[in-house]
C-alpha cells in the first residue's frame, strides 16, 4: 500500500480542518472556510504594550519591538497562566523532516505532503522548490545525502515561528 508522510509544514494540535478552538471563537469551520483564523476575524494593533494580533477579538499574543511575530491561531497564542505569560497550548512551529529524506526513501514513502493550505502560491513555490532539489539529490546518491545549508535556511524562514521540529520522530518512545 503506497504510504504518504508528513514531511514539512505547521504542527497542529487538532486533525486538520476540524479545528474546535478556531470554530469556538469564530462561528466558522476551517473545513469550510479553508482557514484555521479565517482573515476577516484577524486583527494587528500597535499599543503601548507592543504590537497585539487579535481573533475575533480575542488577545491571541503580544510582540516586543524586533520579535517575530505569527499568524494568530488561537492554539499558538501566548497567554497568562497563573501570572506567567507562555504558549499554554503549543509553540508556533514547523515539521522538517529534510534530514530523515534518505530515511523516509529507505521506508519506500511513495510520498511526502508538504502544506500548502492557508499558504500563499510565494510559500509553496520555494518549499516545494526545495523538497524537488532534495529528493532529486537524495535519489542520486543516498548513503551521502546531506541537507544543504541553503536548504535548511530556506525552509526555517519560512516556517511558523521560524522554528523547526522533528516532532515525534524524535522521539524516544517511537
Amino acid at each position: 500500500m503506497p504510504l504518504e508522510v508528513f514531511a514539512f509544514g505547521s504542527l497542529c494540535i487538532m486533525a486538520e480542518g476540524r479545528c474546535y478552538l478556531s470554530s469556538y471563537l469564530t462561528g466558522e469551520s476551517p473545513n469550510t472556510v479553508g482557514a484555521c483564523s479565517p482573515a476577516r476575524f484577524v486583527r494587528w494593533q500597535q499599543t503601548p504594550q507592543g504590537l497585539e494580533s487579535r481573533l475575533n477579538e480575542v488577545l491571541i499574543d503580544r510582540y516586543q519591538d524586533g520579535e517575530n511575530a505569527g499568524y494568530p491561531t488561537l492554539c499558538k497564542g501566548r497567554y497568562l497562566v497563573d501570572g506567567e505569560r507562555y504558549h499554554a497550548l503549543e509553540e508556533p512551529t514547523s515539521l522538517n523532516t529534510l534530514e530523515l529524506l534518505p530515511e523516509l526513501m529507505a521506508a519506500n514513502i511513495a510520498s511526502v505532503k508538504i502544506e500548502g493550505r492557508q499558504r500563499s502560491p510565494a510559500y509553496v513555490t520555494q518549499v516545494a522548490k526545495v523538497w524537488r532539489q532534495a529528493i532529486d539529490r537524495c535519489k542520486a546518491d543516498p548513503q551521502n545525502f546531506v541537507p544543504q545549508s541553503a536548504w535548511m535556511e530556506t525552509l526555517g524562514a519560512m516556517s511558523e515561528g521560524t522554528q523547526t521540529t522533528l516532532g515525534a520522530y524524535h522521539r524516544k518512545w517511537q
